[in-house]
């Protein structure tokens, strides 16, 4: 795995819940498309609840979050499947004059599932195409696969 800090790749926060997504590196160095894999850990914080969970993130749920973002740009709820059972969901409360992300995890197997209520202010959505744009920059992707031609196979 990479060293350092790492970056955020959701980071929804206000003054007493938090979610996050945060990448922790590169899960090993490689040139299959299995080797092109991040690190991450989930961790949830709020005044009743708080959790951690390790993720290894797959260069198409990668692209799976890309998309989600375009639907969340269009205020609309939208559901991330991170890894194996491990849900996100993230629906929006219109009730204020700033819409507000409720976020629901739902933790697969382990049958937990937490759901908070989030008030990160205005471009909370721009923030997070933000925060994918840094991902990307720092840990692109390294495997390139590209397509077989139709004279391959013959």
């Amino acid at each position: 795995m990479d060293k350092g800090e790492g970056v955020d790749l959701i980071c929804l926060i206000d003054p007493d819940s938090s979610v996050r997504v945060r990448i922790l590196g590169r899960n090993r160095h490689g040139d299959t498309p299995y080797n092109d894999y991040l690190d991450a850990e989930l961790v949830i914080t709020s005044t009743f609840v708080s959790g951690r969970l390790g993720l290894c993130l797959s260069p198409e749920v990668m692209d799976d979050w890309a998309t989600t973002l375009n639907e969340l740009s269009d205020r609309q709820g939208i559901r991330w499947t991170v890894m194996g059972d491990t849900e996100i969901r993230i629906e929006i409360d219109r009730r204020f004059s700033v819409p507000r992300p409720i976020v629901t995890v739902d933790g697969g197997e382990s049958g937990v599932s937490v759901r908070v209520v989030l008030d990160p202010g205005d471009g909370w959505v721009d923030e997070l195409r933000e925060q994918l744009g840094r991902v990307r920059q720092t840990w692109p992707n390294e495997v390139v696969t590209a397509p077989r031609s139709r004279d391959y196979w013959q």
